[in-house]
């Protein structure tokens, strides 16, 4: 799982790097027939966008940065690892309190951090009425958890929504220049605009360029971070009941148990 996620991350990397490049690949002297083909370093492009192409660089940079962190924080096996979910509820079902804590305790994890500041309210004695403490233990310290891993999904949105803004505020520094040497007799001379309008398209692609994947990692992230936080509280809810007895199989149980003795009678 953790190869295929590494996998789509390669791949919507190069697709942005490739969107990137087909952005940048624009050639003022195309339209010229008879003049050769020419190839537009990066340097080039960096100095036809203008002044705006180094923050949008650094957009970009800082957008393959919390993509790789967020890929490696928000990921279901490190967050709730499904054999170690599976051997919680097993002790909870078999009433061994201290198996489950010792297994809590030696597996650290968004799960078990939940788990074990709910299991600290168990009350023994009177399990039942411990279940509402244990909740909210277990909430609070989920709630918690989750602000954390969200803080640096929101970084994503901040990057989406920057990112446009400043290619829009390239875009208008370029059309200033390119009327300001309209006003002072560039009319006649195309050449002479080339250099804003250049400025003031690349600058909007490149923004756009790298808004659009930062929406849809943010989006693929808070999605995935939902879905591990509701199988969690599932989860949780499991085992609380095999704890106290308050779940369906506690019911089962007692329901096996009453028939069982009124045929023994």
């Amino acid at each position: 799982m953790n190869t295929r996620r590494w996998m789509w991350a390669l791949i919507l990397v190069a697709f942005i790097g490739s969107m990137m490049c087909a952005a940048y690949a624009q050639d003022p002297d195309a339209a010229a027939p008879d003049a050769p083909a020419k190839k537009m370093s990066l340097w080039d492009m960096l100095k036809q966008g203008g002044w705006a192409m180094w923050p949008l660089g650094l957009c970009s940079f800082f957008l393959i940065t919390m993509v790789v962190i967020n890929f490696r924080q928000v990921n279901r096996k490190k967050m709730m690892p499904p054999e170690l979910v599976a051997q919680l509820k097993a002790s909870a079902a078999s009433d061994d309190v201290a198996g489950l804590w010792n297994s809590a305790q030696a597996n650290e994890c968004l799960f078990t951090r939940g788990l074990i500041a709910g299991v600290r309210h168990f009350n023994p004695e009177d399990p039942a009425a411990s279940k509402t403490r244990m909740e909210d233990g277990i909430s609070e310290v989920v709630g918690r958890m989750e602000s954390q891993h969200s803080f640096w999904i929101n970084f994503l949105s901040l990057v989406a929504a920057i990112s446009p803004m400043i290619g829009l505020l390239g875009t208008v520094s370029g059309m200033i220049g390119a009327f300001q040497k309209i006003g002072s007799g560039g009319m006649g001379k195309p050449e002479l605009l080339a250099a804003d309008i250049g400025e003031a398209l690349i600058t909007t692609a490149t923004g756009l360029v790298i808004a659009i994947p930062a929406m849809f990692f943010y989006f693929l992230f808070r999605n995935m971070l939902n879905r591990i936080l509701s199988d969690s509280e599932e989860a949780y809810s499991d085992i609380l009941d095999d704890l106290t007895g308050s779940g369906f199989s506690a019911f089962v149980a007692e329901e096996e148990e009453f028939a069982e003795e009124d045929g023994a009678e």
